[in-house]
């Protein structure tokens, strides 16, 4: 086994999970399982979890898979919309194998999440969901952002700008960030790595594709948030400017004994602009959720 380039504190692994190769890091070999998914656009495990993998893995058994079409995962083998996703969640759970984790999901990784926590509640010990998609039914980023996807060529124009022009990876990220100019170099140099790959967000199109309407969106829990049966954290950052912090807010107002959290000066991406934030709002309820469930390792 070998650590990932990026995070050389986690082992970087495959695996077959529905006829699907998936790539995976895990760190971490005593204490329950904590499976840290992560967003879309030109985000991977590595990407997101860098601080989060080495910081959990003193105390708990962490994995965190590339979604197919991300990071050295294989391609999607079908239409990439929230069922997809889902359903990839649950054959990598089965896959590798992991017994009732604490499911931790960032954006589109929330809604992935939260949908296999509703379809099958005793697979899972706990919820947390990250600036989470799928909590209402509209469109992140609002009507402009369907109209991108549904614009040929827009994504792939984008880009390439982005990654051709000097400070472009700053650029690219400032939509979704609080503060661009204050965010970590490594973090833009990860970013810029990205934009530079060959298909780079190709299928964070085809997702916002299969997923976005003109009047909303296909995958949304918003009627069924009350049915949420695990302990639940939301964390949220406070500027957010895709998922409005009232979603999180009502979200964890609606599930049964659910706790919020918001991240201060933060957007869209708390486990990267604020990480010791997010980590310090995440920590005490891996903990508690392990400790009430009566887990020891």
């Amino acid at each position: 086994m070998i650590g990932h380039p990026e995070v050389p504190e986690a082992d970087s692994l495959y695996v077959d999970a529905g006829g699907r190769r998936l790539h995976y890091l895990r760190a971490g070999e005593d204490g329950p399982a904590v499976v840290l998914l992560h967003g879309s656009g030109i985000d991977d495990a590595a990407l997101s979890w860098r601080h989060a993998l080495p910081a959990l893995a003193d105390r708990f058994h962490v994995y965190a898979p590339d979604w197919p079409g991300y990071g050295d995962s294989s391609d999607p083998d079908a239409e990439p919309d929230g069922a997809y996703y889902i359903e990839v969640l649950r054959s990598f759970l089965d896959a590798v194998p992991v017994d009732r984790p604490i499911l931790v999901g960032l954006s589109m990784g929330g809604a992935a999440a939260l949908g296999l926590t509703l379809a099958a509640p005793d697979r899972v010990r706990g919820l947390v969901l990250v600036d989470s998609y799928g909590l209402r039914d509209a469109v992140p980023g609002g009507t402009g952002a369907y109209l991108l996807a549904n614009t040929p060529f827009a994504g792939a124009v984008g880009r390439h700008l982005a990654a051709g022009a000097p400070g472009g990876s700053r650029r690219a990220i400032a939509p979704f960030v609080a503060n661009p100019e204050d965010l970590d170099p490594a973090f833009v140099e990860a970013v810029d790595r990205r934009l530079s790959e060959p298909g780079a967000g190709s299928a964070f199109v085809a997702f916002q594709r299969a997923e976005f309407r003109p009047d909303g969106v296909r995958t949304h829990f918003e009627d069924r948030l009350r049915e949420v049966a695990v302990p639940t954290l939301v964390i949220h950052g406070e500027a957010d400017p895709l998922v409005p912090p009232a979603w999180a807010r009502d979200a964890a107002a609606a599930i049964p004994g659910a706790e919020l959290s918001v991240v201060e000066d933060c957007g869209h991406w708390p486990p990267r602009e604020r990480p010791e934030a997010f980590l310090a709002a995440l920590e005490p309820f891996l903990d508690g959720v392990a400790e009430g469930d009566g887990v020891g390792g």
